[in-house]
C-alpha cells in the first residue's frame, strides 16, 4: 500500500531538449534516454526567426555581448518551462569540471608526459628543474575556462606568469599527485571549477530567472564535489574516455550509446547569424571604436568568416543600441532580419 501510494503521489517529471531547426541538434538522442527511464520529453524548437526574437533579449538579459549562440537557446528553453508552468528546472552544470569530461583537460596533460622517468634519465637535473619552472608558471597551457570569455588563441598570447597566477596555486597545492601529468589533470579540473564554471553559473542563472525558472545543480552538492575532486586522475580520465567514472554509473540507467557518444558541447549552427556581421556599417560600434573604414570592413570580413567573432562583434553592436541608442529589443530583431535578408 506505501508503494501503491508513493507512485501515485510522485511528482511529474519530464525533461526538455533544445531542438535547433539549423544544424546538429541532439534531440534524438535526449528522446532514447527518456524513454529508457521512462520519463517524456519535450522538445524546444528554435528556428532562425526565434534566434533573432530573442537575441537581443539575451543580451539585455545578461547586459553583455552574449557571446555564445547557446545562451539564445537556453533563454529559449527557459521561457518554455515558464510557459508550461515549470518552476524548477534540473541541470547537469559541474559534472565535466569535477569528473574530467573537457577534452582540453586531457591535452593538459600532454606537456607534462615528458617528465616519465625514461626521459628524466638523460637530462641533468639542473636543465629539469629549469624546465619544470617554466612550465609551473602555465601548468595547464589551455582549459575551458581559458576560452569562456575570448578566443582561445587570443587567450593564450594574452597570458603572462604574473597573471596567470591562479593555475600556478593551484598546481602548487596538488605538490603530493604523482606523476605530473595527473598533477596537471586534476589541476585543469579545478582551475575550471573556479573560472569556467563561475562563468556559467552566472549566465544561466541570469537568463533562467529572466523567465522565473529557478536552476538547481545536484552535481554541485557539498558531499559529491568534495567526493569528486579527491578522486584520482584515472578515475575520472582513462582509456582516453573524460567522465570514465560517471560513464560507468551512467550505463546502468541510461542507453550505453548515449554514454559512450562523444561530447560535443551546447552546439547551435553558424547558420543562425549569417549575415547579420552587416550591421557593423554605420553602426555605434564603428564610432566607439573609431574604427577607419578599411578596418571596418575588415571587421565585417572576419565576422563573416568565424561565428566566435561574428556573435562577439554583432552582440557588441546590438549591446551598444540597447543601452547607448535606446533602441528596442524589437527594433533590433527588426534589424537583425533586415541584416539578413540584405546579406542574401
Amino acid at each position: 500500500m506505501i508503494t501503491a501510494l508513493a507512485k501515485r503521489f510522485r511528482p511529474e517529471v519530464h525533461g526538455y531538449v533544445v531542438d535547433p531547426q539549423l544544424g546538429h541538434s541532439e534531440a534524438e538522442d535526449a528522446e532514447r534516454t527518456g524513454r529508457h527511464v521512462g520519463v517524456p520529453l519535450r522538445r524546444v524548437q528554435v528556428d532562425r526567426n526565434r534566434f533573432f526574437e530573442l537575441w537581443p533579449r539575451v543580451i539585455w538579459h545578461l547586459e553583455s555581448d552574449g557571446w555564445h549562440a547557446s545562451h539564445v537557446a537556453l533563454l529559449a528553453l527557459a521561457e518554455r518551462c515558464r510557459a508550461d508552468g515549470v518552476k524548477v528546472l534540473l541541470t547537469g552544470e559541474g559534472a565535466d569540471e569535477l569528473f574530467g569530461g573537457y577534452p582540453l583537460q586531457a591535452l593538459s596533460m600532454k606537456k607534462w608526459r615528458s617528465w616519465s622517468w625514461p626521459r628524466r634519465l638523460v637530462h641533468s637535473k639542473r636543465s629539469l628543474d629549469r624546465r619544470f619552472e617554466q612550465q609551473r608558471h602555465a601548468p595547464y597551457k589551455v582549459s575551458a575556462g581559458s576560452h569562456s570569455q575570448m578566443d582561445r588563441s587570443m587567450v593564450l598570447r594574452a597570458l603572462s606568469p604574473e597573471l596567470n597566477f591562479l593555475q600556478t596555486e593551484i598546481f602548487d597545492r596538488l605538490e603530493p599527485v604523482m606523476p605530473p601529468a595527473d598533477r596537471a589533470f586534476l589541476g585543469s579540473c579545478l582551475y575550471d571549477l573556479y573560472s569556467h564554471l563561475q562563468d556559467i553559473l552566472h549566465r544561466h542563472d541570469r537568463l533562467s530567472m529572466a523567465a522565473s525558472v529557478e536552476l538547481r545543480v545536484p552535481f554541485l552538492e557539498n558531499r559529491l564535489i568534495d567526493f569528486a575532486i579527491h578522486l584520482p586522475r584515472r578515475q575520472k580520465y582513462r582509456d582516453k574516455t573524460g567522465k570514465w567514472l560517471l560513464r560507468k554509473v551512467a550505463e546502468k540507467h541510461i542507453p550505453r550509446q548515449n554514454v559512450q557518444a562523444r561530447k560535443i558541447g551546447f552546439e547551435m549552427s553558424s547558420q543562425f547569424s549569417a549575415g547579420t556581421e552587416t550591421l557593423l556599417r554605420g553602426g555605434f560600434l564603428r564610432d566607439a571604436l573609431k574604427w577607419p573604414a578599411a578596418n571596418l570592413e575588415d571587421m565585417v570580413q572576419l565576422a563573416r568568416r568565424e561565428q566566435p567573432s561574428r556573435l562577439r562583434l554583432v552582440g557588441m553592436e546590438l549591446f551598444l543600441r540597447l543601452h547607448a541608442g535606446g533602441e528596442t529589443t524589437g527594433t533590433l530583431t527588426e534589424a537583425l532580419h533586415t541584416a539578413a535578408r540584405d546579406r542574401s
